[in-house]
This record gives C-alpha cells, structure tokens and sequence, in this order.
C-alpha cells in the first residue's frame, strides 16, 4: 500500500526512451519511489539498446520488451520501488466478444504487476464518447469492471478520467458507485478535466470520496507543462482534497514538449513543496 500523500514521479514521460537509463538517470535524481508505466513491458517497439536488459519476441512481429526480471534487477541496484504500475489502453464499454480483449491485456498487467511486488494498477474507463453514454453502455461497463474486481480482489484499480464520456465527473462517479466494489477507485486527473473544459474543483468536490490516487501536472495554453506552471492553480484541488481527507498518493506527470527530465524533476519539487504546505495547514 502506498504511503500518505506519497509523491511518485512516472516514467509515462520517458516512455519512448529506452527503460533501464531512464531508471538509473531518475536514481541519480533522487527519484527512487516510482509510477511505473508498463509501456516498455507490454506495448513498446522500442527496441532495447545492446547491454540493456533482455529483449523478448513479441507475438505478431510487434517488436522486443523488457523482461520484467530485468527491470527487477535495474531498480534493486538502483535501490528504486514501484508502488503503482500505470496499464495502457483497454476498453471496458466494449460488449462480448470484444471485452475479452480487454481481459486478456489486463490479465497479462496484472501478472506484471505481481511480478513488480505491486498492487495498485491504472487503467482507462475506454474510448466511449459522451453522447453514446447511453444506459445500455452503462450497464455495460459496470459489469465488465465488476467481473474484473472480483477475479482479482488483492488488487486496487484505479481508472483514470480522460475523454469521452469519462471526461464528465457524473459519468465516473455513476460509473464507480455502481460497481460499488472497494478495490475499484477513480484515479482523478484534475488537468484531463481542465482539457476537456471542466471545472476541476467542481470536479473534486463530487469526486473526493472516489478517488484514490491523484494525476498532477501543469495546463498553459491549452497544452500540458509540469505541474506548478501554466494557467491552471491546482492549489484548491489540493486544499480540498487534503481538507477532506485524502491520504492517498500522488503521480507528476510531464507531457509537454521541452526537455521532459528537466521539467519532471522540476514538477515533482513543486508537488513536494506545495503539498507540504498544504500538510502543514490540514
């Protein structure tokens, strides 16, 4: 379980970037406390540099992956830790037949994910757009996540807000209340909702008894920076959630275009600072 207001800096930035350096370089930063996107793992055509860590075929010609006891290997000589491993894209509003390749790619992630000593995965809610949100979807998609709570109850889900129809707090919250299972939570990501034109503080305040892990990063000009920059004061989602008692943990993100280990770095030393004060304040 991840520790109280826990600050994790995430290798999503750094996933076109071979694995292993990205490790050591974060190790050499101080980040040794780590969101782990599984790209590299399961979804990555990047192949691995020569001496890097072992490379796997993948079925179909899709390119090498790094075995998962390599990565072990890099982050005990790094004296790294994952404490949330970060899934790519599945869709939990297909129907049958489809949904069960939805299954079979997080049933592959969850076995990563075991293999890294970790029990929190991220996930999506999937592609649906809003204006197909209809109640047949809904019925839909809460059956599929609760099949999926259910085979696996020692792990925690948490499914990020992102576009279409989880782009709307109404939708994860009805979404979520209905599976009604307690190892299935929002991960909430105040800047997708900025991105999509809602209100992120409107958004909290209907969330927080969901959410049990947060996104931070930095919104400026309709495009993402690190967090502590840009547009958008994340300083009342914080306050709120922190007020209302949230002790979960926290991933910084980076998206934006510049030199993506400078401004993570950076953003992880304003979440620090910023959340400390709020500590402080609660």
């Amino acid at each position: 379980m991840m520790l109280p207001l826990q600050i994790l800096p995430s290798t999503t930035s750094h996933k076109r970037e071979p694995l292993l350096p990205t490790l050591e370089v974060f190790a050499r930063l101080g980040l040794r406390d780590l969101d782990l996107n599984l790209n590299h793992l399961v979804e990555d055509d990047t192949p691995t540099p020569a001496g890097l860590g072992q490379r796997i075929d993948r079925p179909g010609g899709r390119g090498p992956r790094i075995d998962p006891a390599t990565v072990l290997a890099a982050l005990t000589a790094n004296q790294q830790r994952v404490w949330i491993v970060s899934g790519g894209w599945c869709d939990f509003f297909d129907p049958e037949p489809e949904i069960q390749r939805t299954f079979s790619s997080v049933d592959r992630q969850v076995d990563l994910a075991r293999t890294l000593g970790v029990s929190t995965l991220r996930l999506f809610f999937g592609r649906l757009p809003y204006d197909r949100y209809v109640p047949e979807a809904h019925a839909t998609i809460v059956s599929n996540i609760q099949q999926l709570g259910r085979r696996y109850p020692d792990i925690r889900f948490v499914f990020e807000n992102h576009d279409g129809a989880s782009s709307h707090p109404d939708v994860c919250r009805s979404i979520l209340e209905d599976v009604a299972l307690p190892n299935v939570r929002l991960n909430f990501d105040p800047i997708n909702f900025e991105h999509r034109g809602v209100d992120s503080l409107g958004a909290v305040r209907q969330l927080v008894p969901l959410i049990a892990h947060v996104h931070l990063k930095g919104y400026e000009r309709g495009g993402f920076c690190e967090f502590g920059a840009g547009d958008v004061d994340l300083t009342p989602v914080l306050d709120t959630l922190i007020g209302r008692g949230y002790r979960g943990a926290f991933t910084v993100e980076y998206e934006g275009t510049f030199d993506r280990t400078l401004r993570l770095f950076q953003g992880v030393r304003n979440a620090t600072a910023a959340i400390e004060r709020l500590r402080a304040l609660a």
